[in-house]
């Protein structure tokens, strides 16, 4: 069981990377992919999400496909994730004028649904919408601090994206998901437990409205499929 700053993750992220990679024996089909990725954020700095406020990323995976539109993904991302008042949401957020820019890794195992059967040889159409829903953590390292608290957080991933086949091996994956986050921090701003009195008057925000970020990502996957064996007579 993991504890992470009062609270822990034992069965749902456990169940989620068995669910992944414990159940070779159902397995049809593996895939290895990567791509290119974006993280944004809204929190404190930032209320609404804005396209403006995307920043670079890089995305690796790895899937085992199952039966019925199932299949269980492990799930790396990592690049720079960034925030700033520099369009203030109230004249304090104009007077804090804060900001952030970090780099931050996130490790994820996540269940996804396939609407569409697009891969088998009776497949009425190459492409398929699915929907994602995991658990995992993610780090962010820096060196400045306003608080007391970890750099590794959990963090739960939902949303959904579109699959095309390109050719039975090959397939592009255009994919939108959002970061549930239990943590305020993310941003470096929150008006609980600040220690940096320097610019404590305009550095609080709001403790019971946790901050979340965001991952785009367009990637290409190589699926390794199973060959059925033929089972041996009995003499």
């Amino acid at each position: 069981m993991f504890f992470l700053k009062g609270k822990h993750l034992s069965f749902p992220f456990f169940f989620i990377m068995l669910f992944s990679f414990g159940l070779d024996v159902f397995s049809q089909s593996k895939e290895i992919g990567g791509g290119i990725a974006s993280f944004n954020y809204t929190g404190d700095l930032i209320r609404t999400y804005s396209v403006n406020n995307q920043s670079i990323a890089g995305n690796l995976f790895y899937v085992r496909n199952f039966e019925d539109g199932w299949s269980g993904k492990l799930n790396f991302a990592a690049g720079r994730i960034k925030g700033s008042d520099q369009n203030p949401i109230d004249p304090q957020a104009e007077v804090r004028n804060a900001g952030f820019q970090d780099f931050l890794t996130e490790i994820s195992g996540q269940a996804v649904y396939e609407f569409l059967d697009f891969r088998s040889d009776r497949a009425l159409v190459d492409f398929t919408p699915y929907l994602t829903v995991g658990a995992g953590f993610f780090l962010i390292n820096r060196a400045e601090k306003n608080a007391n608290y970890s750099d590794i957080q959990l963090m739960i991933p939902f949303g959904g994206g579109i699959k095309y086949s390109v050719s039975p091996l090959w397939t592009i994956n255009f994919e939108f998901s959002a970061r549930k986050l239990f943590f305020d921090y993310l941003d470096n701003i929150s008006q609980e437990d600040v220690t940096d009195k320097r610019n404590s008057d305009f550095q609080y925000g709001d403790w019971n409205d946790n901050d979340w970020y965001y991952f785009t990502g367009l990637t290409l996957s190589y699926t390794f499929w199973g060959v059925d064996c033929p089972v041996p007579l009995k003499k």
